[in-house]
């Protein structure tokens, strides 16, 4: 029989170009416990999805496309090229978008994408994460979480 301890980590793709966010970020999940890897560009972020089991991730809209993409995707709408894909290619993986455009037919078109839509700078960091850890463990997400604590 195997052990809860045996059990492997659930994995995070934290993909942002903004480092301090993206830092924050990934310390925070991984003193929860969780595996994170990260990606600065769509490139990057398709390679490592491409390599690896990946159960949640992070999505910011306006990013780099990276060098083999650049022909392809504007950085202004890459993290929206970015959602297509993932939802085409792994419609099993949770995603969120967190950014800070305001554009609501852009929102939309993520929401719509059945990616939850998060604006950074405004969603404290504690509520990401509560919103991650909820939909990484399959618990219904509470605004109680955010105001007792990350226990």
């Amino acid at each position: 029989m195997e052990r809860q301890e045996d059990v492997t980590k659930k994995t995070v793709l934290l993909i942002d170009d903004e480092q301090g966010y993206l830092e924050a970020l990934a310390d925070a999940l991984e003193f929860e416990g969780y595996n994170v890897l990260k990606a600065t560009t769509a490139e990057n972020a398709l390679r490592i999805l491409e390599n690896n089991k990946i159960d949640l991730v992070t999505i910011d809209i306006m990013l780099p496309p990276g060098q083999s993409l650049e022909k392809d995707v504007e950085s202004h709408q890459t993290g929206i090229f970015l959602c297509e894909q993932i939802r085409k290619k792994y419609p099993e993986i949770d995603a969120f978008a967190i950014s800070v455009i305001s554009n609501v037919s852009e929102i939309r078109k993520i929401e719509s994408l059945g990616v939850r839509f998060l604006r950074k700078g405004e969603t404290p960091l504690r509520t990401v994460l509560n919103m991650i850890r909820s939909r990484l463990e399959g618990i219904p997400y509470s605004t109680h979480l955010d105001k007792r604590g990350m226990n």
